[in-house]
């Protein structure tokens, strides 16, 4: 029988039990609720009424009835683990440098190069020993030569030791009678003993530059470490050796870093040689589930399955998702305030080289834990739930966990979807927490500026509103080729493509493979005063985004003639013809008006030069795409003009014979 006290207790559980269940399955079915309205895929897209109505739902849950329990403690404390400070140097944050920071001692126990050659400053040991026993040192010369009693001197240069033993065994049989091959009574031994150093010339992004002293046994990667290794600004993809002037071998280090194959162990150094060290082109930080989190260099062949494998692969606890951050180029960008992008990638399914540019780094995000997790909406690159914990390696080679605030996870949610960055969002961000009774009644409006100092907590929700009053007063200009040139005012996502819509089109001579655009930038001069210059800007295409006050200007097509002037139509027209004549441009642009100076017509040719109109050929020289025509006005039309009347003379006795052919032919 169950007495009461234990009955009590029992009873208290299972209320407790009952209790949970029914509160845990009321918060899932809400969250499903709300996640089936919103899914992840579509956060980006949610405007600011939108993201309120997704707040009050998550705020207007109504608080089921409690079951009063004093006698057990529900809550769990969460413990967060402080990490401590990583001491690494800043070297060790780049791959493949200490790999040189090791001293190397090259004399000793080193076997001879079969092909080593012998040079001037090399140390021989000879050995003689039988019926003739010897042992001495000798030097070699400058002139590449050792020196003997009763045979003078003997050239040794550029042989081998094999050679250069055979040489000797020749020139001593000459005084050891017993030296001889058919007797054999004395045997001979050259060795090898100190030996000259070479002079090697670094250049580059090396620790010691210059002219240095190096073994000549060495490689490319011994003669690097022999100076100090290479910086951390330097390549190691794209080391060259330098010979004569040629480069006969680049070596790229990371195969062998990686795995241990390289082939420039072959290539041996020698005197005079000159190893480059170029500056890296490209370099990404890689972080988050993956083996070894560090900068690398990458080429333009790599993809991101060649950073995975420098990075040492991926870790257990790895998702197949990454964020990548990338950094736009000078020349692509309207703005330093649009510099940065964010994209999340699929590893089974982007294998891409072209995803990362200088600068970028990527996050490999961790398998989804709903015990740990936050969601973002709203104006950021990529909303959606992110970890707020990320695995650290200490110093004792221990991985521990540290938390992440909000500035973490909002650069981890590629910042702010914004080309004008912080302009257009509100900087007020809200987070919404659930209470002690597990529902969304705990609000915070936390500044930019102080979200590294908020700490998140599992569950969060945050919100990033878009400021939509910002664009109102902003512009833009579209001139040249369109047929409503003007100011119009800028839309969010306004593309090239768009503002020709609302310009009204190009014309007939507007090219759509013709269009530039110019951007005001701020810049400070010399006296410390803030001025604006206009820049162009590059690398642009019709699905490129307006920002304020950029100035769109639409050319004509390259198959056209300028003519301008005292016409009647100046402006561009069509040069559709396979020839075309100075007096026909003109024709086309309405010919001339009256009080032309004719005559003194003149081209402007696409390359400058400039050809004047002569009395009898003016109007018959020819034309090409991309010329300019000028027609002069006379200044004085009442004065008689001698050249204007024998050309107008010319062109009347010219109609006259051709009303005389026709006739005649009739």
């Amino acid at each position: 029988m169950i007495d009461g006290y234990l009955f009590k207790y029992l009873l208290r559980v299972h209320l407790n039990i009952n209790y949970c269940m029914r509160k845990y399955i009321f918060i899932i079915l809400i969250n499903s609720l709300l996640l089936s309205q919103v899914s992840l895929d579509n956060l980006n897209q949610l405007n600011n009424a939108q993201l309120d109505i997704l707040k009050e739902e998550l705020k207007s849950n109504k608080e089921q009835e409690k079951i009063e329990t004093n006698d057990i403690d529900n809550e769990i404390d969460i413990v967060s683990i402080q990490t401590p400070l990583n001491n690494t140097t800043e070297e060790s944050q780049y791959f493949g440098y200490n790999y040189f920071n090791k001293e190397i001692n090259f004399f000793d126990n080193i076997p001879t190069p079969s092909d080593f050659k012998l040079g001037p400053g090399d140390e021989l040991i000879l050995s003689l020993w039988g019926e003739t026993n010897l042992r001495e040192k000798f030097l070699i010369n400058k002139n590449g030569m050792v020196y003997f009693d009763k045979i003078g001197f003997v050239s040794l240069a550029n042989k081998t030791i094999e050679e250069a033993e055979s040489v000797l065994l020749n020139e001593l049989s000459k005084i050891y009678s017993t030296l001889k091959e058919d007797s054999q009574l004395t045997k001979l031994m050259l060795e090898l003993g100190k030996i000259k150093s070479i002079n090697v010339y670094f250049t580059g992004n090396v620790h010691e530059p210059g002219l240095n002293l190096i073994h000549p046994f060495s490689d490319v990667f011994s003669a690097l470490a022999q100076v100090g290794g290479v910086k951390n600004s330097g390549s190691l993809r794209e080391v060259k050796l330098i010979r004569n002037g040629n480069v006969i071998e680049t070596i790229d280090f990371y195969s062998f870093f990686s795995s241990g194959l390289g082939q420039f162990q072959k290539v041996r150094i020698i005197e005079g040689d000159i190893i480059h060290i170029p500056s890296v082109k490209k370099r990404i930080f890689v972080e988050g589930e993956i083996n070894q989190s560090k900068f690398y260099e990458l080429l333009e062949s790599d993809s991101l399955e060649n950073v995975i494998f420098y990075a040492g692969g991926l870790k257990p606890s790895a998702s197949n998702k990454a964020v990548l951050k990338n950094i736009i180029p000078r020349s692509s960008r309207t703005s330093d305030d649009n510099a940065k992008s964010g994209l999340l990638i699929n590893l089974n399914n982007d294998k891409s080289s072209k995803l990362f540019n200088d600068g970028a780094s990527i996050s490999f995000l961790p398998i989804a834990d709903n015990d740990s997790e936050v969601t973002i909406y709203g104006r950021v690159t990529l909303p959606g739930k992110y970890p707020i914990e990320k695995m650290v390696e200490s110093s004792g080679n221990q991985n521990i966990k540290e938390k992440l605030n909000l500035k973490n996870v909002l650069d981890l949610a590629g910042g702010f979807n914004d080309p004008i960055f912080r302009k257009s969002i509100y900087d007020e961000i809200v987070v919404l927490r659930l209470d002690e009774n597990n529902f969304y009644g705990q609000e915070f409006k936390i500044n930019y500026e102080n979200s590294e100092n908020f700490e998140l907590k599992v569950n969060d929700k945050i919100f990033v509103y878009e400021n939509q009053d910002y664009y109102r007063d902003l512009t833009f200009k579209i001139q040249g080729e369109v047929n409503k040139p003007g100011t119009y005012p800028l839309q969010k996502g306004l593309t090239i493509s768009d503002a020709i819509k609302m310009s009204g089109g190009l014309t007939e001579l507007g090219s759509i493979n013709s269009i530039s655009l110019t951007k005001n930038v701020e810049s400070i001069n010399e006296e410390g005063q803030l001025s604006s210059i206009s820049r162009l800007v590059g690398n642009i295409s019709l699905d490129f985004e307006v920002d304020d006050q950029n100035i769109i200007q639409i050319l004509p097509k390259t198959n056209v003639v300028r003519v301008s002037g005292n016409v009647y139509s100046p402006g561009f027209v069509a040069h559709n013809q396979r020839t075309m004549t100075m007096s026909r441009a003109i024709e086309l642009a309405g010919g001339y008006k009256p009080f032309s100076i004719k005559n003194r017509a003149y081209v402007i040719r696409a390359n400058g030069e400039i050809e004047k109109a002569n009395l009898f050929r003016g109007r018959t020289k020819r034309v090409f795409p991309g010329d300019a025509i000028f027609v002069p006005l006379d200044p004085n039309p009442d004065q008689f003009d001698i050249t204007t009347f024998l050309a107008d003379i010319s062109t009347t006795l010219a109609n006259i014979a051709a009303i005389l052919v026709i006739a005649d032919n009739n």
